[in-house]
């Protein structure tokens, strides 16, 4: 093994994850970002499914039968792992990072044990995602979903890295027992305040914004009831950026407000131009690790309404109680949601404290805290 101190060394990280190309689940874009940072620095190979690409090593893959059309709809097949072909490439890497907890990164980290090279593994997926997607409401489910993973993911790596803190104790309540740390996903530079024109049909609109999967955890449906019975709801626009196997049914939803919502699917660069065109961003889902779309909307310095769920770590972004709203309860929702409207001073004040807040979480700070896991993993390996 090369001897060059690790704290020099440009290191060999394989990301293990199911789905990368063009995916729009949390944990891939999460994973792209981090992956063009450290390729500034570092040798990264992805190993994934889809299409091959330098630097990829690429497995076959499957639609699970319950599931098939939600993951097809969402571009999230499952990796078929090739025990050969991953034991070739893991030998040469000096970390593997492992993204999904499934049968992919199962094989990863039991051919990198073998190995005695370092494990990292980041807790992106929540079980209860998986039950409400798949319209299970199984205590037992999660549960065997968090036994299996602690065996054959968690437990196994040499450390974990949780998005936020209740992600974090969601793990340890599950049976985490080894090394973890809280690094967030983090803000890309990108997501800042900027001057917007807006069209002029929405010129003299109150918009709320809400971005993310149409889906049932994500309770967009929430929005739309609550903004039903506003008293200001003749002057509210919704925009919900996403996609998902629940837009036809939020659409028909919708149709009952006086301004129909407005349903799109934005690049990046154009999700900076809504959020800083938005008033206010609204967020009624119940199952969350961190929210990336949270973190950006503060990255621009849009303010936050967000569900208080016990199963959720968004509410931690929440800098007073004007901020936040019980989880699924429309009528207190409205009530916030007038509540800003009518105090726009207050709103503007906002504006500047999420924007000031939003520093906390640069992705360059979780980079830098990332690589340190690396070579201190790596240099523990060396010696």
């Amino acid at each position: 093994m090369d001897k060059e101190p690790f704290a020099k060394k440009h290191l060999k990280i394989a990301m293990v994850i199911d789905a990368y190309d063009d995916c729009k689940n949390g944990a891939a874009i999460s994973t792209r970002r981090f992956v063009e940072l450290l390729r500034k620095e570092h040798e990264v190979y992805i190993i994934s499914t889809g299409d091959p690409a330098p630097g990829k090593i690429v497995m076959s893959y499957f639609y699970a039968p319950v599931v098939r059309k939600v993951m097809k709809r969402m571009n999230v097949p499952l990796a078929v792992p090739s025990y050969h072909k991953l034991k070739r490439e893991i030998r040469k890497m000096d970390i593997i990072h492992v993204q999904f907890p499934f049968f992919l990164g199962i094989q990863s980290v039991r051919i990198a044990k073998k190995m005695k090279i370092p494990i990292v593994s980041t807790f992106h997926i929540q079980a209860e995602h998986l039950a409400m997607n798949i319209g299970i409401r199984s205590g037992a489910f999660i549960r065997s979903c968090y036994k299996i993973w602690m065996k054959r993911i968690y437990n196994p790596s040499s450390i974990v890295i949780c998005p936020s803190k209740f992600a974090q104790d969601e793990l340890k309540q599950y049976g985490l027992t080894t090394k973890s740390m809280i690094i967030s996903n983090g803000i890309p530079s990108m997501f800042k305040p900027c001057s917007v024109e807006r069209d002029p049909a929405l010129k003299d609109k109150f918009i709320i914004l809400s971005v993310g999967r149409y889906a049932p955890e994500k309770q967009q449906e929430i929005i739309i009831q609550a903004i039903g019975i506003s008293r200001h709801r003749n002057e509210i626009q919704l925009i919900l950026a996403g996609e998902g196997a629940m837009k036809e049914k939020l659409q028909e939803s919708g149709r009952n407000l006086p301004n129909h919502p407005i349903f799109l699917s934005l690049t990046p660069e154009e999700l900076v131009i809504y959020y800083n065109m938005a008033d206010l961003y609204v967020h009624a889902a119940t199952v969350e690790v961190e929210c990336m779309t949270v973190l950006e909307a503060m990255g621009c310095g849009l303010p936050l309404l967000i569900a208080d769920s016990p199963k959720s770590a968004t509410r931690q972004f929440a800098l007073d109680d004007r901020s936040l709203f019980p989880c699924s309860d429309v009528q207190k929702l409205s009530e916030k949601i007038d509540y800003w409207i009518e105090h726009p001073a207050e709103l503007k004040e906002a504006r500047q404290r999420y924007h000031s807040y939003a520093q906390n979480y640069r992705i360059e700070y979780s980079y830098e805290k990332l690589v340190g896991i690396y070579r201190e993993l790596g240099a523990a390996r060396q010696t």
